[in-house]
């Protein structure tokens, strides 16, 4: 766990940070980037890392979930298991919500920002917080979204 955690602090990954949804899911699902995801959920579970989220987070993946055509029962377990990784969900405030909708209308669109990742931009510019994410126009234009990024692809 300690070469682990060198490993992740040497990537720019200490402190604070907010994690996008799609952390949550691939650790969850088991996908391609499952194995990453795990390794930052173990340094947040061991107290190493300090996660935190928007509000957003939830509605966004009940959201996605939804429309894939999963259950009810089975999202609530969903939402149960990430209630279950110690995170700290930051409130959507009027401000943070303009700043997302702004976001939204200067890099919305298809193959661009989502809606809700708007919300997870704003949030982390507002907080001044690092943000993990495997999306890739989050990654790619970080600079111009005003936000520091790492690429949960390349942990």
């Amino acid at each position: 766990m300690k070469r682990l955690a060198k490993s992740l602090h040497s990537k720019g990954l200490k402190g604070r940070f907010l994690l996008d949804s799609n952390v949550f899911i691939s650790y969850l699902k088991g996908d391609e980037l499952a194995d990453r995801a795990e390794n930052v959920v173990k340094l947040i579970v061991d107290g190493v890392l300090e996660a935190l989220t928007s509000f957003m987070l939830y509605d966004d993946v009940i959201s996605g979930l939804r429309s894939k055509g999963m259950k009810l029962g089975d999202i609530i377990q969903v939402l149960t298991a990430i209630a279950s990784i110690p995170h700290t969900p930051l409130p959507v405030t009027p401000a943070i919500a303009i700043n997302a909708l702004i976001l939204y209308m200067q890099h919305g669109g298809s193959r661009k920002l989502h809606y809700f990742d708007t919300f997870h931009v704003a949030t982390a510019r507002f907080h001044e917080l690092p943000m993990i994410t495997s999306d890739t126009y989050v990654n790619e234009h970080q600079v111009n979204l005003g936000i520091r990024s790492i690429d949960l692809k390349k942990l």
